[in-house]
């Protein structure tokens, strides 16, 4: 079994390639469709409107709905995904998502108090960096992790505590976060390409579709998985 977690990274960005590549060109049309589309613009220029007036509480419900809600929802409509306590698993997602919702637009608005709102490359590097460097390789993927572990081993911390030992973040971490970096700096170049109102929607709009796809790509993998033990049996 490979335990080196760069090649574990490198071989889950692979695998995930198409779906990688298909929200990459998604991000980069709806950017296309803000700059070249007045019918596009204007749509978003609503949401920015809708943000500036109302706020962080209109920022916040957009991204625990987008990233949250709707992934638990398609879940729940999956009987290959349905999680065996409906009830525990919801308060998961609140527990998860909202703490995030409410973080990540300060973040952007930091990011925007330091760098600007340009969109020249110099500003948006920065940003990308700051973002997949910092923000995301030392705060949002090890809590992103160690939830996601907890979540596997029944909440139960008891059973997670061992794991978290000399190393953990070598290995729970860092293949995560390698495919992240492999998939994810040009979906947030164009999140970092629009106005500072409109940031945290599309990431939470690009974070459900991607959310949406790992979910299919495991209901396929499962049934693979299922039929070919069924066929060797």
């Amino acid at each position: 079994m490979e335990t080196n977690p760069w090649l574990i990274g490198l071989k889950a960005a692979r695998a995930n390639l198409i779906p990688g590549l298909i929200l990459q060109g998604a991000a980069c049309a709806l950017l296309a469709g803000y700059v070249g589309s007045p019918a596009v613009r204007s749509a978003l220029d609503v949401v920015a409107g809708w943000q500036n007036r109302i706020g962080p509480a209109f920022s916040f419900a957009s991204y625990f709905i987008f990233c949250g809600v709707i992934p638990y929802l398609f879940c729940l409509a999956v009987p290959a995904l349905r999680p065996r306590a409906p009830g525990r698993a919801l308060l998961f997602v609140v527990g998860f998502w909202a703490p995030m919702g409410l973080i990540l637009p300060h973040f952007y608005a930091l990011q925007s108090r330091l760098y600007g709102d340009g969109a020249d490359a110099w500003t948006l590097g920065c940003k990308l960096v700051t973002d997949q460097c910092v923000y995301t390789a030392f705060f949002a993927a090890p809590v992103a992790a160690v939830a996601h572990l907890w979540k596997a081993h029944d909440y139960r911390w008891a059973e997670i505590v061992p794991l978290l030992g000399r190393g953990w973040y070598r290995r729970l971490v860092l293949p995560n976060l390698i495919m992240n970096w492999m998939l994810w700096y040009p979906a947030m170049a164009v999140v970092y390409s629009l106005p500072l109102a409109l940031q945290i929607h599309v990431s939470g709009l690009i974070g459900c579709f991607w959310a949406l796809m790992c979910l299919q790509i495991g209901v396929q993998t499962r049934r693979a998985r299922q039929e070919e033990a069924n066929a060797q049996s």
